[in-house]
């Protein structure tokens, strides 16, 4: 799980908020840069020409949306699958605006249209430096912020929590996201921040692999698995909302010797990542369950000592005890 800050038109931003557009397109020359690290389901931050402020003219974080996907398609293409959602009302408007800042004032034969869902708009910009991430002013295009800082994506949510997010999309758009988005990316991020913080190196290459099939196979074994998703791109974690709050899901995999310390890890583990949460998400988390999924060569006394620290134990039926041998 990644984001993007990329440097966007507050004009083009405003055009979809007071348009209601949960969806939009968000087009880019094909000649720009390419992504070298960007998923479905990471975030795109819209840092936004038109909101500097301070000496060093800063410019502001003024919303973000989910990508789903993309496609290359060439401006009359682009034009009337996504009409009005490319941020301008007509061809035109939105030809004058490519024109605008392209460097040889020509279009570009190809535009890459990156689908954005779940857009989310702030009450007022969220200024990186605030909230110390540094972003250079002379930036072209998009900077990864997670790169240089892990909490990066979570800072910027969580400054916006406190600044608001504008709800006009909800007024004038039945199909508009509301607050609950919203709060799920901002858990979402402050999850996979405080497992990062907690990540060890105690588990083999192979234990690692075991970790996310054992995972794969209890997500396979569960009704609506669809909800259940990674924490990050490790797949070490999985997690899933419902209507009391998240369930944050783990493996047990261990070699015998190790049974007692792998335990202990895994209890201080947990125990850190509930508190961290609790600090950064007051009135925004209902309930945060962490269950553990072991397969049935586990000894009963570290069960036991799980379930006594607070952790639900899944038991996975005819699991294969290679690891331990």
């Amino acid at each position: 799980m990644s984001s993007i800050a990329y440097i966007t038109d507050k004009n083009m931003i405003e055009f979809h908020r007071l348009n209601g557009n949960s969806t939009i397109n968000f087009w880019r020359p094909t000649s720009s840069k390419r992504f070298t690290d960007f998923h479905p389901g990471d975030l795109l931050f819209f840092l936004a020409k038109g909101t500097e402020h301070g000496q060093h003219k800063e410019k502001g974080i003024i919303g973000y949306g989910r990508y789903t996907g993309g496609n290359t398609l060439s401006f009359r293409q682009m034009w009337k699958r996504y009409g009005a959602l490319n941020g301008y009302s007509t061809s035109q408007d939105l030809q004058e605006a490519i024109l605008k800042v392209s460097k040889s004032k020509t279009l570009s034969p190809l535009f890459s249209c990156l689908t954005l869902k779940d857009v989310v708009f702030f009450q007022t910009p969220v200024y990186p430096s605030e909230i110390g991430i540094n972003i250079s002013n002379s930036l072209e295009s998009y900077i990864y912020p997670d790169k240089e800082d892990i909490r990066a994506t979570a800072k910027i949510l969580l400054r916006a929590n406190e600044v608001g997010i504008d709800v006009w999309t909800a007024v004038v758009s039945h199909h508009a996201m509301d607050a609950t988005v919203f709060d799920e990316d901002l858990i979402r991020h402050v999850l996979r921040v405080a497992l990062e913080r907690v990540k060890d190196s105690i588990d083999t290459a192979r234990e690692s692999n075991r970790i996310t099939r054992v995972l794969n196979q209890f997500r396979d074994l569960t009704k609506n698995q669809d909800e259940m998703e990674w924490i990050d791109s490790r797949k070490h974690e999985m997690f899933k909302f419902d209507s009391e709050g998240v369930t944050l899901t783990l493996a047990f995999v261990s070699l015998k010797q190790d049974l007692w310390r792998k335990t202990m890890y895994l209890v201080g583990k947990t125990a850190l990542v509930k508190q961290e949460s609790s600090q950064n998400l007051q009135g925004k988390l209902k309930r945060l369950t962490i269950q553990v999924v072991v397969d049935s060569g586990v000894p009963q006394e570290i069960l036991d000592c799980l379930t006594q620290n607070s952790i639900e134990v899944v038991s996975l039926p005819n699991e294969s005890n290679e690891e331990k041998e």
